[in-house]
């Protein structure tokens, strides 16, 4: 999927600066590299340990979209379900483990072609468990209850349920990196009562709203890309949501990125759970007089190939209620939008904008299509500076969507 970008500009930029290009990329493959260790630590000189063992369930695996190239572990690992066993036997001193996995993520949607009913009727026995309260996901508070209770009043469609509710969190929390703790996320309560967070805990709040209402919902963890200035690395871990659409299954939802129904292929897949803070390594040992001192996971990611340009299939007309203002001066802007698929599709919209021109209210507009619906978008322009733009063709459609 891709995110539109509409230009008010003196120039039309070109699509080799679009900073987006990467994420609307057709497919991405990414080597992934994951270390971990554990020490024995005799307590006594006859202590020791006879047989070691580590199950680890945070790692990439194959999926709709999702496909793994090379899968590789030291030592040689067991798969059993969703995870991975390193055994050890009568180990001294530090043990290591690894794993080496090439994965190739495509642009995938999910394609919803009718409307489900909402509030969603009778569940799989074992979809139930994603409508609870969990521990970080305590959808039972009052407060969870009370804002999950507005936003969905008067909803019959499930989709537009969820995306009002990705929407109100996507712009009501702010994204706020002090947030982040050395050990657990905050829960989905202290997100809302404080409004800010990082990723897991932003989804945390978007599932615990979700639950509040009876919609099933789990926690996704994995990789993704950014390009951000606060963080060292490109890769890095993250968390988003999958949300359970009867009759479709699991889809998913990041209200970090705003991308609802879709995730872009910079999203690497490793793990689902009923709540974010579920722990994806186990330690287990036999021994006498004889302890395991574990240690963190090191993740690395590193981008091998990317391929293709999405082309979004919705159809954008654009727009100004003048063909030129000036200095002090007002515009209008208006959008029109067509969803040509026969299912629902959901997307940004944002207008780029010269330094002089002021976008009064939000740049960035999410906007839910239903299948072959066409709606309008607005924004309101301000000119500041002494000079006169003329801006009759400032929205146009590009031809490489």
């Amino acid at each position: 999927m891709k995110k539109l970008v509409l230009l008010a500009a003196l120039f039309i930029l070109i699509p080799s600066v679009l900073a987006d290009w990467f994420y609307n990329s057709e497919s991405v493959v990414t080597n992934i590299k994951i270390y971990g260790d554990a020490e024995i630590v005799p307590l006594t000189p006859s202590g020791y340990v006879e047989s070691a063992a580590v199950n680890m369930t945070f790692f990439p695996k194959q999926s709709y979209a999702q496909k793994l190239l090379k899968f590789e572990t030291k030592p040689k690992a067991e798969l059993a379900g969703d995870s991975l066993k390193f055994t050890w036997k009568n180990p001294e001193g530090r043990i290591g483990f690894s794993l080496d996995a090439d994965v190739k993520t495509t642009n995938t949607i999910a394609e919803i072609r009718e409307k489900i009913r909402f509030p969603v009727g009778e569940l799989p026995e074992d979809i139930i468990q994603y409508t609870k309260p969990s521990e970080t996901i305590d959808s039972g508070n009052n407060g969870i209850i009370s804002i999950a209770n507005e936003l969905a009043r008067g909803e019959d469609d499930l989709y537009s349920a969820v995306f009002k509710i990705a929407d109100w969190t996507k712009n009501n929390i702010n994204y706020n990196l002090s947030t982040l703790t050395a050990d657990v996320s905050q829960k989905a309560s202290w997100v809302l009562e404080n409004r800010q967070g990082v990723c897991d805990e932003l989804t945390s709040l978007f599932i615990a709203l979700l639950r509040a209402v009876g919609i099933p919902a789990r926690f996704v963890s994995g990789l993704s890309y950014t390009e951000s200035e606060l963080f060292p690395e490109n890769w890095g871990s993250h968390g988003w949501a999958e949300v359970y659409f009867p009759g479709y299954g699991w889809v998913p939802f990041d209200v970090t990125y705003g991308e609802f129904g879709w995730v872009d292929p910079t999203h690497i897949k490793f793990k689902e759970s009923v709540d974010s803070d579920e722990p994806s390594t186990y330690y287990n040992w036999i021994g006498r007089n004889a302890d395991l001192k574990t240690g963190k996971l090191d993740i690395k990611g590193d981008t091998i190939e990317k391929a293709g340009y999405y082309r979004t299939s919705l159809k954008l007309e654009a727009s100004a209620f003048k063909d030129a203002i000036s200095f002090g001066s007002y515009n209008l802007v208006e959008a029109a939008i067509e969803n040509p698929n026969d299912f629902y599709y959901a997307t940004e919209l944002q207008l780029s904008k010269p330094k002089e021109v002021k976008i009064i209210g939000m740049e960035l507009k999410s906007i839910l299509l239903l299948p072959n619906e066409k709606k309008k978008v607005f924004w309101i322009l301000k000119l500041d500076g002494d000079l006169v733009i003329w801006i009759k063709n400032i929205l146009t459609r590009f031809p490489w969507w």
